[in-house]
């Protein structure tokens, strides 16, 4: 099946849209992102430590949000060219549902797992979502992607 020939917003269903923004987030700098997830993880988990208050969950979400921010926003300025890159680029806050909704699963397994009810998982997992859609999109947003330099 061949794709379609144009990708404007409006001749892309729901659908559409989730497979090409996961096309344009396979194109991540993963490496960075979870390089940041974990140095944001620690951080927390640190200042948590010098209150003494173990609070581990609430640090792998902080990290999990900045995994996901950053292999979003990573996907939107790197150089690379793409037909769903160049969606993802159009369309940055579309595009930005895709790393929120991640990060919204991974936060909430996690509190969940951590022992939260399901009503107060789902509230932090919204508001950790949030902050990964809004960072993605605004870095979408107000920043270009870089050029290539020419050999």
């Amino acid at each position: 099946m061949s794709a379609p020939p144009s990708t404007s917003e409006s001749t892309l269903t729901r659908r559409e849209e989730l497979a090409v923004s996961g096309a344009a987030l396979s194109d991540a700098p993963w490496k960075l992102a979870g390089a940041a997830g974990i140095v944001v993880a620690g951080a927390d988990l640190a200042l948590h430590l010098v209150t003494l208050h173990l609070a581990w969950a609430a640090a792998l979400s902080m990290g999990a949000v900045a995994f996901f921010a950053v292999a979003g926003a990573g996907a939107l300025v790197r150089s690379r060219r793409s037909r769903a890159l160049g969606w993802a680029r159009s369309q940055p806050w579309r595009f930005a549902l895709m790393p929120g909704a991640a990060a919204a699963i991974v936060v909430f397994v996690l509190t969940v797992l951590h022992g939260s009810g399901v009503l107060g998982s789902v509230y932090t997992s919204l508001w950790h979502g949030a902050i990964a859609f809004a960072l993605t999109g605004m870095a979408g947003t107000l920043i270009r992607p870089r050029r290539r330099q020419r050999s």
